[in-house]
């Protein structure tokens, strides 16, 4: 009977990292990723030469994905984590848009991807392993 405790232990035990990350540490990734794609897409609402309902889906698909990672974690985080975010792209754009290419191959697919599949995302980071 011990020795059969023992082995489940140890099947448990060896079987954990296969399981990907834990939820709290999938809500806390997921819920910073939904928020750093809300930052993206508020900042690519703002680029020159976008035509008015254009402007009003990237601020809409913006607030969807900031309000879904205050669901996950809490309102407060998840504005912080944009505006840390929205910073971070605005800087890493030189505070430019014409080095708007270089955060588009960054942010771009991802973000798309977290927009129109966000149930994917979040399988991607339950999923994810070290």
């Amino acid at each position: 009977m011990k020795t059969e405790a023992l082995v489940a232990c140890f099947v448990v035990a060896a079987s954990a990292p296969a399981l990907g990350y834990d939820t709290e540490r999938t809500r806390a990734y997921f819920g910073r990723e939904l928020a750093e794609c809300g930052a993206w897409y508020a900042l690519v609402a703002e680029a020159p030469g976008l035509d008015e309902i254009t402007r009003i889906r990237f601020r809409a698909v913006s607030t969807s994905l900031v309000s879904t990672s205050a669901d996950l974690t809490s309102e407060r985080w998840a504005l912080t984590q944009m505006d840390i975010a929205k910073k971070t792209i605005w800087r890493e754009m030189d505070g430019s848009w014409k080095n708007y290419p270089t955060v588009d191959r960054k942010y771009g697919q991802v973000c798309r991807d977290v927009a129109t599949d966000p149930v994917a995302r979040r399988k991607y980071w339950l999923d994810k392993h070290d």
